[in-house]
């Protein structure tokens, strides 16, 4: 198994076994940074739920929030896929969703670099880990909006359909970028 898998479900497992009692202190330092970014209601609702692996570890928080983002737009990807097959796709609609997997699946790879590189911030160089940290989320965030930006013209429920999955990872990957730039 490859080290990043293995990290990643040693941090899956240690995210899920955290959703036990917590105490107020560790969902009020989640509340008030979460209050800090663009979409503090879901931030709040997608991060309280690790509140007793998170505490009052404002880098615990960062990592929480990008994990939970990086499901999600996996689960999108595969959404997205499921979607497209066994409906009679116009041409538009297929390549902007052949587009569309493109974009989400380059954003997946961002976050997994995130993720990676937020598990290794010591040293001098902590700055420079950080802008790229910085870097690869925000470029999620592009590839997201790009997303979108092929249905521009399209019209229809499968639009509507992956904009509502879309809008909720950008903005997920938006609120983990906030929480992020508060570390540095």
């Amino acid at each position: 198994m490859q080290p990043f898998t293995c990290a990643m479900l040693s941090l899956f497992a240690i995210l899920t076994i955290s959703i036990s009692a917590t105490s107020d202190a560790e969902t009020d330092f989640i509340k008030a940074s979460c209050d800090t970014t663009h979409y503090p209601d879901l931030c709040y609702k997608t991060l309280s739920p690790y509140a007793n692996t998170v505490q009052k570890n404002a880098m615990e928080l960062a990592n929480t929030a990008l994990v939970v983002t990086f499901k999600s737009a996996k689960s999108t990807s595969k959404i997205i896929r499921r979607l497209s097959k066994g409906h009679d796709l116009s041409m538009r609609d297929g390549e902007a969703v052949a587009d569309c997997l493109e974009n989400i699946s380059d954003s997946i790879d961002e976050m997994k670099q995130s993720m990676v590189a937020m598990k290794d911030l010591d040293g001098p160089d902590f700055n420079e880990k950080m802008g790229n940290v910085k870097t690869w989320v925000s470029a999620a965030l592009t590839d997201e909006d790009t997303c979108m930006d092929g249905f521009e013209e399209n019209d229809g429920k499968m639009k509507d359909t992956i904009r509502g999955y879309i809008v909720n990872v950008a903005q997920l990957t938006s609120n983990a970028l906030a929480l992020i730039s508060m570390i540095s």
